[in-house]
């Protein structure tokens, strides 16, 4: 099986990539892909940069050079909900794009306002560790940083997480009829300290994540 893993930031794959040596390298638009066999699974590993755009491009340019049959977004996100604790890792039941008018994501192609993940992924993954948390993942461009916005989120989208890619990854799979899901850890609250928090914790919080599931 072919499975593409795709991340923000380096330091969210490199461990991953790592531990999943020996290693074959390609580089398409600036980026370097890294792709791994492994028993009968083949992994294609990716750091797209942050945000919709990058990670749009480059989840188009993994599916048209490798054609993965399931892709998967790992990274760190705010948690937003109060079912949401630093360090959770949740598993993204459904995406969105917060910061597109509702109106405009259902009315307009491709008429979605939710993109559900894979339901045997999601199984998988729930079924190999309980302590993991189903949520709604939000995605838009910046940071989410005051009470005002989180209850926006909270009541216009029940999102229970926040992040820049995932619903722009999982857009790209919807419209190429490939496998998704996005696993990602709670590295902050979405508040005033969510940078400084996100960026003290993000190496600690995806080591840890991705020893445990490589």
């Amino acid at each position: 099986m072919k499975i593409g893993i795709i991340s923000a930031m380096e330091l969210e794959i490199q461990p991953l990539i790592e531990r999943l040596s020996p290693i074959e390298t390609f580089e398409y638009l600036g980026k370097k892909f890294s792709v791994s066999t492994q028993n009968d699974h083949q992994f294609i590993l990716l750091c797209s940069g942050q945000g919709k755009t990058n990670s749009s491009i480059y989840t188009q340019v993994l599916i048209d050079k490798f054609a993965p049959e399931l892709i998967l977004n790992i990274g760190i996100c705010g948690g937003i909900s109060s079912s949401s604790s630093l360090s959770d890792i949740f598993l993204g039941k459904k995406y969105c794009h917060y910061d597109i008018r509702k109106k405009q994501s259902q009315l307009k192609f491709p008429y979605q306002l939710f993109f559900e993940a894979d339901n045997h992924a999601l199984h998988s993954f729930s079924t190999h560790d309980p302590t993991l948390k189903l949520g709604t993942f939000g995605t838009g461009e910046g940071f989410v940083t005051t009470s005002e916005q989180r209850n926006a989120l909270i009541n216009d989208f029940h999102i229970d997480c926040v992040d820049m890619e995932s619903a722009s990854i999982a857009q790209c799979c919807f419209l190429n009829r490939v496998r998704f899901l996005s696993i990602r850890v709670v590295s902050d609250k979405a508040d005033s300290q969510a940078v400084t928090i996100g960026e003290m914790r993000q190496k600690e919080l995806m080591t840890k994540f991705l020893i445990s599931y490589a």
